[in-house]
């Protein structure tokens, strides 16, 4: 009785959405792999989103009080497979990113997002001051940020990292902070970030430069995104069609079945095409959001915004980066972009929201 009442509250307006969208990125990295990869990407992306409903039903289904009793457990797990990782990892192409299990890779640090929310949300779900809060009372959070941080960037993986610090921003920015607090952090960063810089390794750094001038290397760093622009420009109104882009089927775009699958969708499927998958992005944001009416604890309502967040700020650096309005950082499309790691992380998200229809807490 109870399983039948839990189904019958089930959110399939959101899974629904969510199903399709992964059955257009599996039909797009169909498409990005040509003729010459013997069908291995879509087929494991299909292996994948069967995954990940599994994972979408484990977070509908737990419950909110284990969940909010169990974050600082689940951020330290991560955070120990994090550091094993950075220490005594796989190297794969120059980094330590995937535990590999069988001929399947996973990627922690996507989990680790999604534990990261988890964490903040139970931190200031038992603060017992009251906001608009100060340095001092956001010195723990800020701790525990960079403790992921920290193994990720020896990775190397600066654009996981930095999205690790973003994720925080609208956490934090909801629960509020002071002034001065604020303008304190934005100044820090702004000192901090020519350090930065000059820090980071060549190729991170060309990909900067390269930002800021995609022709002064069109051939190097600047390659992925001039390859991108022209076949989202080739693409047009109605696109090209299914398996005619020029561009993706000749393999000119890098990481066309990842990174950069929004390049192939708008070469094929032209504006028309990423203006309805992005219009449906933008529909899963908001009607997560209003899972904010359904929340009664402050654990539910940073748990809603920071899932919801993470998406849409991946969504929006993903497509920014595609077209050149921000250096290429290396995250995927969710939904979309092949990645079993980011569509299981997505799937077990929004099954954690999604549960909060069925207990509100």
């Amino acid at each position: 009785m109870k399983k039948r009442m839990y189904l019958g509250q089930m959110d399939w307006v959101m899974l629904g959405t969510m199903l399709f969208l992964s059955l257009v990125g599996i039909m797009v990295i169909r498409s990005a792999e040509g003729n010459g990869l013997s069908g291995q990407y879509y087929l494991r992306q299909t292996y994948w989103l069967a995954v990940a409903l599994v994972a979408f039903f484990i977070g509908y289904l737990v419950d909110r009080r284990h969940l909010r009793r169990s974050a600082y457990v689940l951020y330290g797990i991560i955070l120990l497979v994090l550091i094993l990782l950075a220490v005594a990892g796989k190297i794969t192409g120059g980094v330590q990113r995937w535990i590999y299990i069988g001929g399947l890779t996973f990627q922690p640090s996507e989990i680790g997002k999604l534990t990261l929310v988890l964490c903040l949300a139970r931190y200031f779900h038992k603060l017992k001051a009251k906001p608009p809060y100060s340095l001092g009372d956001i010195t723990i959070p800020v701790l525990l940020v960079v403790a992921y941080i920290i193994p990720i960037v020896l990775q190397p993986d600066l654009g996981t990292a930095m999205f690790m610090i973003l994720l925080a921003i609208p956490i934090f920015l909801f629960m509020g902070i002071r002034r001065w607090t604020l303008l304190f952090t934005m100044g820090s960063a702004a000192i901090g970030a020519p350090f930065l810089f000059f820090s980071l390794k060549q190729y991170q750094q060309d990909r900067i430069l390269s930002f800021l001038s995609p022709e002064r290397d069109p051939l190097g760093a600047g390659y992925h995104v001039v390859q991108s622009k022209i076949a989202i420009g080739s693409g047009g109104i109605m696109g090209k069609g299914y398996f005619q882009g020029t561009q993706s089927q000749l393999r000119f775009i890098p990481e066309q079945h990842t990174d950069f699958i929004v390049s192939v969708l708008g070469e094929e499927f032209g504006f028309v095409g990423v203006a309805v998958v992005l219009g449906l992005m933008f529909f899963l944001t908001l009607w997560m959001l209003s899972y904010l009416g359904v929340t009664r604890t402050r654990f539910g309502m940073l748990t809603v915004v920071g899932i919801t967040c993470a998406f849409a700020m991946q969504v929006t650096i993903n497509v920014a980066m595609t077209i050149g309005f921000l250096p290429v950082v290396g995250l995927p499309f969710p939904l979309l972009s092949y990645g079993g790691s980011s569509l299981v992380a997505t799937y077990l998200g929004f099954g954690i929201i999604a549960g909060y229809r069925r207990r509100r807490t």
